[in-house]
């Protein structure tokens, strides 16, 4: 009798086991179909919306810096008023190129273009295009508009990231180049740093 009972009680623990480990492999893989699911339209959509309404405003403070007699920079106003839109990393890296070429005004010894806008020209108006997403990032192509036309290739390539509920930009890319480093800023700055810490000769 007690090994017929010891029997059932080996049958019902092994019973147990079973159902707990197909609850828990279904958990598993659950969290990994969630964690693997293509991007929505309406998140890339997202994404898109903030990149155009970063350059109306990148482009609408450069124009209205054209002529203040401070001298300020729609690059350098944007590390101060939108700060929050860049990683903490990128932000201070642009931050110490900024400072580092202020301290030496007659030297090339930080950024010689804007960063965001990928050249020195300012262009009548900037349209975020293609949004690609790659892993947990995505890239948004972003036009430049002369005299009315679009470029046909984009001008920069910012990359973004979704970090609680808030967009930030992470990189901006700039094309294919013989020189692989400038293809990219956080390259161009990391090159740029290192280029300053050389020792005089």
């Amino acid at each position: 009798m007690n090994a017929k009972r010891e029997a059932r009680l080996k049958r019902k623990r092994a019973r147990i086991i079973k159902t707990h480990v197909v609850v828990l492999i279904t958990i598993v893989s659950a969290a990994h179909l969630t964690a693997q699911s293509p991007p929505t339209a309406s998140t890339q959509e997202g994404c898109a919306q903030f990149v155009q309404q970063f350059y109306d405003w990148y482009l609408a403070k450069a124009k209205a810096l054209t002529n203040d007699p401070s001298q300020e920079s729609a690059f350098e106003v944007t590390l101060r008023e939108k700060k929050s839109s860049f990683t903490s990393a990128l932000a201070q890296a642009l931050k110490d190129d900024l400072e580092a070429s202020k301290k030496s005004p007659g030297e090339i010894v930080g950024l010689d273009f804007d960063p965001f806008l990928n050249g020195q020209d300012t262009a009548e108006k900037y349209v975020a295009g293609k949004v690609r997403p790659k892993a947990n990032h995505y890239y948004v192509d972003v036009f430049g508009v002369w005299e009315g036309k679009k470029n046909p290739k984009p001008d920069v390539v910012p990359e973004l990231a979704l970090v609680d509920g808030k967009w930030i930009f992470t990189n901006f890319h700039y094309g294919k180049s013989d020189i692989p480093v400038n293809e990219n800023l956080i390259s161009i700055l990391q090159q740029l740093k290192k280029d300053r810490e050389k020792p005089t000769k």
